[in-house]
């Protein structure tokens, strides 16, 4: 009996391997600065639920992002949706500090619209199609 399609593994995408592991890379150097600068490391309990809230969404992408590396295809929905998610949160963050008058183009907008882009490629490419019946 061949596999189910479900546990097939995903499509290989390079470019889509290379954002995912440059935002786990990403996400796991932000924390460990976070936690060795002492001042940043102190500011981490002032912060509001929403910003825990947020961090929780990036390092549930970053989980994602490694089963996407993995080529796993049931993480292929959560990756789309947390990283839709994720993108939603530094785009309203990237708002507000334009409104404040800085003007800074994050690179997590950048790897985040990629990586939604290779996954809504890879999501309809690996949608299984049904099986038509024999005219």
């Amino acid at each position: 009996m061949p596999d189910s399609p479900a546990s097939s593994p995903l499509p290989r995408d390079n470019f889509r391997s290379v954002i995912a592991a440059t935002i786990i890379l990403l996400t796991i150097g932000g924390w460990i600065y976070a936690l060795i600068v002492p001042v940043t490391r102190f500011a981490l309990s002032a912060q509001t639920r929403l910003w825990w809230i947020e961090q929780i969404v990036f390092v549930a992408v970053a989980i994602a992002c490694v089963g996407i590396l993995l080529r796993k295809r049931s993480f292929l929905v959560p990756a789309f949706w947390l990283t839709l998610y994720s993108l939603l949160f530094v785009l309203m963050r990237w708002l507000f500090q334009f409104r404040s008058g800085q003007i800074i183009v994050p690179g997590f907008v950048i790897l985040y619209a990629l990586l939604l882009w290779r996954l809504r490629i890879t999501r309809r490419a690996a949608v299984p199609l049904p099986n038509m019946p024999a005219v």
